[in-house]
C-alpha cells in the first residue's frame, strides 16, 4: 500500500476519532491481505515475508522460496509479500490470525518485525549472524515464545579458513578488522587461526574515523586481509577506501559477497539468495510438515559460491585460476 494512499486513508479528522482510527486500522489489515486471498483448508499455510527493501536480492528470494515450497513434497502455501517500511510503527492488531510464520529478510526487517511483536514463528534470513546475535543479546529480536531462527547471510568461520588455506598456501600473516558487532568472533577466529597455522592480527574499529588508521596498521603486519561481516567497518562509505588501500599495500582481501568480487577484492565466499531461500524453504516444510516440532537453531549457508576477481588477483601475482586445491572447492560449491 502506497504512502499517499495510507495518508489519504488517515485524515486530521480521523487521528481525533478513535472510532475511525479502529476503522482504518482495520480496513489496512484487509488490503494488505486481501491479495492473498486467505481461504483457510486443512494444510494450507499463510506466510508473511517482510524485505528490509524492494531491491532485488530481496525480490529473488521470495521468488525463489514460493518455487521451493511448491517443489517436491510441496506445502500448501499463501503468501503474502511487505517491504518493512508498512510496519513500521504499526501494530495492525489482530493480524495475527491471517498468517502462520513470519519470514523476516535483513536488518531493516528485523527491526520492524520487533515493533510489531508477532505472536507467530519468525524465521530471519539474509542477515548477519554478529547483527543477528546482537539484536537478540539487546533484546531487539522479535522471538515469540521462542519460536524462533535465523539462515544467516554471512559464512561459518571454518569456510572461510578451509578457503583460504587452499587458496593461499604460503601467505600465513592474516588480518582481519573487527567492529562492535563482529568482535565476538574473535576469540573463534584465533582458535581457527592456530588450528590451521595462521598467524592472526586483528584490530578492533568502533567507529568509522578509526578505520583507516586501523587498517594501515594492520595491513603493514598482514599478507591476507579477511573481511568479517559489520556495520562499521564495511559498508557503502567504507568499500572504496578499503579495497583501494589493500591494493596499494598489494595484499589480497577474502571477502564476503559477490559485490566487492566485482568491486576489488580478490576472492569472495557468498551464499546467493536464492541459495538461502532454498535452506529457508526446508526449514519451512520441515516445520509444518512434522507436526510444529520447533524450529532448528539458527544457521549459515549449507550452499555458497566463490569468486575470484581475475585481474585484481593477476595484477598480484597470484595464481589462482591454476590451483588445483581451491578450483577443486570451487567446483564442488558450483555443483551444490
Amino acid at each position: 500500500m502506497s504512502s499517499l494512499f495510507k495518508e489519504s486513508l488517515i485524515n486530521p479528522s480521523c487521528r481525533s476519532n478513535p472510532l475511525a482510527e479502529l476503522l482504518t486500522a482495520v480496513l489496512t489489515i484487509i488490503i494488505l491481505f486481501a491479495s492473498a486471498d486467505f481461504v483457510r483448508a486443512d494444510g494450507t499455510v499463510n506466510i508473511l515475508f517482510v524485505s528490509s527493501r524492494t531491491s532485488a536480492p530481496y525480490l529473488h528470494f521470495i521468488e525463489k522460496a514460493k518455487l521451493e515450497l511448491q517443489a517436491g513434497d510441496p506445502l500448501h502455501v499463501n503468501t503474502v509479500s511487505l517491504p518493512a517500511s508498512q510496519l513500521t510503527g504499526e501494530r495492525m492488531p489482530g493480524a495475527d490470525h491471517s498468517y502462520d510464520m513470519v519470514v523476516a529478510l535483513g536488518k531493516q526487517a528485523a527491526q520492524a518485525i520487533q515493533q510489531w511483536q508477532p505472536k507467530v514463528p519468525v524465521l530471519y534470513a539474509l542477515i548477519p549472524k554478529a547483527t543477528y546475535d546482537s539484536l537478540r543479546k539487546s533484546g531487539k529480536l522479535a522471538c515469540p515464545d521462542n519460536q524462533c531462527t535465523a539462515i544467516y547471510i554471512d559464512q561459518p568461520l571454518q569456510r572461510l579458513f578451509h578457503v583460504l588455506t587452499a587458496a593461499f598456501g604460503e601467505q600465513r600473516r592474516l588480518g582481519v578488522l573487527l567492529g562492535p558487532a563482529s568482535l565476538q568472533q574473535q576469540d573463534t577466529l584465533i582458535d581457527l587461526a592456530a588450528k590451521t597455522g595462521f598467524f592472526l592480527h586483528t584490530a578492533a574499529v568502533h567507529e568509522q574515523d578509526e578505520l583507516l588508521p586501523a587498517l594501515n596498521s594492520i595491513l603493514k603486519q598482514s599478507d591476507l586481509l579477511l573481511s568479517i561481516a559489520d556495520p562499521v567497518v564495511y559498508n557503502r562509505r567504507t568499500a572504496k577506501s578499503i579495497l583501494l588501500t589493500t591494493y596499494r599495500y598489494k595484499v589480497p582481501v577474502v571477502a564476503y559477497s559477490k559485490a566487492y568480487a566485482d568491486a576489488g577484492a580478490t576472492l569472495s565466499v557468498f551464499s546467493t539468495p536464492e541459495q538461502i531461500a532454498r535452506q529457508a524453504a526446508g526449514v519451512i516444510k520441515t516445520f509444518f510438515k512434522h507436526d510444529k516440532p520447533g524450529l532448528p537453531l539458527p544457521q549459515h549457508p549449507q550452499h555458497y559460491k566463490i569468486r575470484i576477481n581475475r585481474h585484481v588477483a593477476d595484477s598480484l601475482g597470484l595464481d589462482l585460476e591454476t590451483n588445483p586445491e581451491l578450483q577443486s572447492i570451487i567446483k564442488e560449491a558450483d555443483n551444490e
